[in-house]
């Protein structure tokens, strides 16, 4: 995990912790129960790594529970526009 340092640091912890208590929501398949965070914008795009405003509930290894997807996976350092997010009856994506 060379180079990955902030994902290790207590700051970025006490982040992502904020991150998922404020909604668990997945950024990519619209699902409850995340467990991970994403950055919006990719480091390698330029994402600032701990920003709050720049990390999203994703589903991480484990996959979504619901729907079964590897959304974290699927992401990957794409923007979120060239991701295929579901279609539901209801827009999971919008705050509340």
């Amino acid at each position: 995990m060379a180079g990955r340092t902030e994902l290790t640091s207590y700051a970025y912890r006490k982040t992502r912790a904020r991150v998922l208590a404020d909604s668990d929501v997945c950024i990519v398949c619209g699902h409850a129960q995340a467990d991970a965070v994403d950055h919006i914008v990719s480091r390698a795009r330029g994402g600032h790594p701990t920003d709050p405003d720049n990390l999203a509930p994703i589903h991480g290894v484990t996959g979504c529970p619901t729907c079964g997807r590897k959304c974290n996976n699927e992401k990957s350092d794409k923007p979120l526009t060239q991701v295929t997010r579901l279609k539901t009856s209801r827009d999971w994506y919008a705050s509340p």
